[in-house]
C-alpha cells in the first residue's frame, strides 16, 4: 500500500511539472538596417572596426574593409559595454568566421569574456538614414 502510495505522489509531481503554461509568443522588433543572415564573413583578418548595437547587449556591429558591415548575434553573458578598446575573434581553423567562432574581450574587471556567435547577418548603415528621416516630427 505504501509503495502505491509513494508511486502514485512521484506519479502527480511529475504531471504537475509539465502542466506549464506556454510561453507568449512575443515579437522581437527587427531593426531595418539588419538584412539577411549569412553563413560565414571571410577573411577574418580584414575585420578593422566594431562597436555595439544600440538597445541589443548581446550583438555587435563589425566593419570589414572600407563599408562591409555585419551584425553578429552572441550567446552567453555578453555585456560589449565593458569591452574597453578592443575585441577579438577566434575562428575554428580557417579564415572564415562563422556560427560557433568566438568574440573574446577583456572587461577589465573579471578578466577574459568569450560569447559564441549564434547569427550572421548583413547590416545596411543605409538603412539607418532613412529610417531617421522618415520618422514622424513633433
Amino acid at each position: 500500500m505504501t509503495r502505491q502510495l509513494i508511486t502514485f505522489s512521484l506519479l502527480a509531481l511529475l504531471s504537475a511539472c509539465t502542466s506549464l503554461p506556454p510561453e507568449s509568443n512575443r515579437e522581437v522588433e527587427v531593426s531595418p538596417r539588419q538584412g539577411e543572415e549569412v553563413k560565414q564573413i571571410c577573411f577574418a583578418s580584414s575585420i578593422n572596426g566594431w562597436r555595439e548595437v544600440d538597445g541589443e547587449r548581446s550583438s555587435v556591429i563589425l566593419t570589414k574593409g572600407v563599408s562591409e558591415e555585419y551584425k553578429l548575434d552572441l550567446s552567453g553573458i555578453c555585456d560589449l559595454t565593458y569591452a574597453f578598446n578592443s575585441i577579438a575573434t577566434r575562428t575554428r581553423g580557417s579564415s572564415c568566421l562563422t556560427r560557433g567562432d568566438d568574440i573574446i574581450f577583456n572587461d577589465g574587471l573579471s578578466g577574459i569574456n568569450r560569447c559564441m556567435i549564434k547569427k550572421i547577418y548583413t547590416w545596411n548603415p543605409a538603412e539607418e538614414a532613412d529610417a531617421d528621416n522618415n520618422e514622424p516630427t513633433e
